[in-house]
């Protein structure tokens, strides 16, 4: 996948290094309705930030490979107080594990059914 264009790559807070594709970008999240989240267009800063520095990360209940990590109260003008949420696949390749943004989106509330992977020291009390 070494050849495939990137908005950017950047490690995670894991260490883990994570492609945001420009074909996901924008075929899938910036696209319109109804699969896409164009009210994310211009996050992609915020975006990066979440990947490197999250505040919680949730692994997925349907996919124990797929993490969501999320910025607490992202949102900016309409969408004042809401998350942002990156869906990120990661994917053991011959070389190193490499995780791939699926998604990202804008939430009301956190993922609540999913486990607790990591979270910014303090966040939330046991």
């Amino acid at each position: 996948m070494a050849s495939r264009q990137r908005i950017f790559e950047i490690q995670d807070y894991s260490g883990t290094r994570v492609v945001l594709g420009a074909k996901e970008w924008n075929n899938k999240i910036i696209s319109d309705a109804p699969i896409g989240h164009p009210e994310v267009a211009d996050y992609v800063d915020t975006i990066r930030l979440t990947i490197g520095e999250p505040d919680i990360v949730f692994e997925s209940t349907t996919r124990s490979d797929t993490r969501l990590l999320y910025k607490l109260n992202a949102g900016r003008d309409e969408y004042q107080g809401k998350h942002l949420v990156i869906v990120v696949k990661y994917v053991q390749e011959t070389d190193a594990l490499r995780g791939y943004v699926s998604t990202a989106y804008l939430a009301r509330g956190l993922y609540a059914g999913g486990k607790i992977l990591w979270q910014r020291k303090n966040l939330l009390a046991n």
